[in-house]
């Protein structure tokens, strides 16, 4: 009878942590840090968007890294570009945001406008061509609270509202963003 009563126990244990491997695992937005710890997440429309999974082309597969770029100008300006990637080969989704903007090079806050070179999308789901970006009816805010050339670090908060590529009715509102990573430097 024990012996049973424990098979019958294991055999639960063992259904229930298969059928919890399917549920999706809550995602959770990263602290707001300023210590390069390679994280980027907002909230799009309300859920939760950070960076995770691999980065795959062809056979090769790298970490995911976010990209904190200060990038020189050719008229000698300075431009920050961030990047980051959600990937889940198992659910085949592949996502990306970034952001550019054009004479960002001091902490602060900043705002993007499209007319200054400035940008910042979000792909859904490029198959479906379902991406946003900052649109002429778009607001978009980054706020720089780290920029460390010494260390190296870039971090900071950001927000606003994207335009779909295709149909400016659809919007996307960007909340609670956030980054902290590496910067690195490049020219023209």
């Amino acid at each position: 009878m024990k012996r049973n009563l424990l098979h019958l126990l294991l055999c639960l244990l063992f259904i229930t942590s298969i059928s919890s491997c399917d549920k999706d695992s809550e995602l959770s937005l990263p602290p707001v840090t300023q210590d390069a710890r390679n994280n980027l997440g907002f909230k799009a429309d309300g859920k939760v968007w950070v960076n995770q999974g691999d980065i795959c082309n062809w056979s090769v597969c790298d970490d995911n890294v976010v990209e904190g770029r200060l990038h020189k100008n050719q008229d000698g300006s300075r431009s920050l570009v961030l990047s980051a990637y959600y990937n889940d080969k198992k659910k085949n989704i592949s996502q990306q945001f970034s952001l550019h903007g054009r004479n960002i090079s001091a902490t602060g806050t900043y705002q993007l406008k499209p007319g200054q070179e400035d940008n910042a999308s979000f792909v859904v789901d490029m198959s479906q061509n379902d991406f946003y970006q900052l649109g002429s009816n778009s607001t978009f805010t980054v706020s720089i609270t780290k920029l460390d050339t010494v260390n190296h670090i870039v971090s900071g908060q950001f927000e606003g509202v994207l335009e779909h590529y295709s149909d400016d009715t659809k919007k996307m509102t960007i909340t609670d963003g956030r980054f902290d990573t590496k910067l690195t430097y490049s020219t023209w």
